[in-house]
């Protein structure tokens, strides 16, 4: 029981190390930064090609990546898009899915704390 303590007590010193996660939105919307951005998410849905939804991501603090389009056999599908907030830790700009909590690095990718007003 001791040792469970002091683990706890270890891992809340270090959880209070890291900053907290703020709204951020992207500097800017260059061929180079949408590049990075779409590759960085490619690879959190496991898919090769996606299309993002609308937005513009230096004012909006989240970006959708579309479902696949359904097959020539399908009707209607019933997909939904997956949900992106972005956000700024530590300095670092991030991806973040808003289904399961996974953070993905947008290495190279400047982004700013998204105003309140």
């Amino acid at each position: 029981m001791k040792y469970r303590i002091l683990s706890v007590s270890l891992l809340a010193g270090l959880s209070a190390c890291q900053g907290t996660p703020k709204p951020a939105v992207l500097t800017n919307t260059s061929p180079e930064t949408m590049a990075t951005v779409t590759g960085v998410l490619a690879a959190a849905v496991d898919r090769a090609q996606i299309e993002l939804g609308a937005g513009d991501l230096t004012r909006d603090t989240f970006v959708s990546v579309l479902p696949p389009p359904p097959g020539p056999l399908e009707g209607n599908s019933p997909a939904l898009p997956a949900m992106f907030d972005i956000i700024l830790l530590d300095g670092e700009c991030y991806v973040q899915d808003r289904a399961t909590g996974a953070m993905y690095p947008l290495t190279g990718v400047e982004c700013r704390l998204a105003s309140t007003g």
